[in-house]
């Protein structure tokens, strides 16, 4: 079981996310703005799943803060943006991976279990 950051502001998505990690065995604390992610960070995660688009702290505000800081925790960013630029942003700013939204179940599990350093064979876009 890892310890998930899951930082969202839309509550109905955080709420699927979340649902489809707690049933895969994970444990998931949500944040539900870039400002309460970041008052998170003194806890020790195994990952954190971040939503770019945010008012106020974004997430990849969050990302670059998380990376500020040397904590290694691997980072899947989600964006409704699925364009060249906003992956290319998160991936430099921090992420090691980005995930487009819609997105279904079993992808985001698939990054997820890869990021954790589950997946056999570990290779895969990042």
């Amino acid at each position: 079981m890892a310890r998930i950051l899951l930082v969202e502001d839309e509550p109905l998505v955080a709420h699927l996310v979340r649902r489809i990690l707690e049933r895969a065995g994970h444990q998931v604390e949500w944040a539900a703005s870039g400002q309460a992610a970041v008052a998170k960070l003194s806890q020790p995660f195994d990952l954190l799943v971040c939503d770019l688009v945010m008012p106020g702290v974004s997430g990849l505000e969050v990302i670059r803060e998380v990376r500020r800081l040397g904590l290694p925790t691997p980072i899947l960013a989600l964006s409704a943006s699925v364009s060249e630029k906003s992956r290319r942003e998160a991936l430099e700013a921090g992420a090691q991976a980005f995930l487009g939204k819609p997105f279904e179940s079993q992808a985001l599990l698939a990054q997820v279990e890869r990021l954790l350093g589950r997946e056999p064979g570990g290779a895969g876009e990042g």
